[in-house]
């Protein structure tokens, strides 16, 4: 079975979305609160790219959005996470208060 264009959409898209996720993520949020909302992004991927593409339905919508899902947790723990561009990002858009275990400067 060969990828339909909107699941490689999703795929590509999904590759390149954790620099985004991390601009609303913040540092101090726990580990299942940024797994919520790139859940929540993937969904949106996923959605997005089966309509785009024309293949708004059940199975198509499913896949796409699991497609998407599987892109942007691989993306980020292999590429943005070690580079520690999306870190960064989160450091740089928080809107206050240490990361969990940090302690904070006087």
């Amino acid at each position: 079975m060969h990828p339909t264009d909107a699941e490689l959409w999703a795929g590509a898209l999904g590759y390149l979305l954790p620099p985004v996720i991390a601009i609303v993520a913040q540092p101090r949020w726990s580990g299942a609160v940024k797994g919520l909302l790139m859940l929540v992004v993937a969904v949106l991927d996923g959605l997005g790219t089966a309509y785009f593409n024309g293949e708004f339905s059940g199975k198509d919508i499913v896949t796409c959005i699991l497609t998407a899902a599987i892109a942007i947790g691989v993306a980020y723990r292999t590429v943005w996470r070690p580079s520690g561009i999306a870190p960064g990002i989160e450091r740089a858009t928080s809107t206050g208060g240490a990361p969990a275990g940090q302690p904070r400067g006087v």
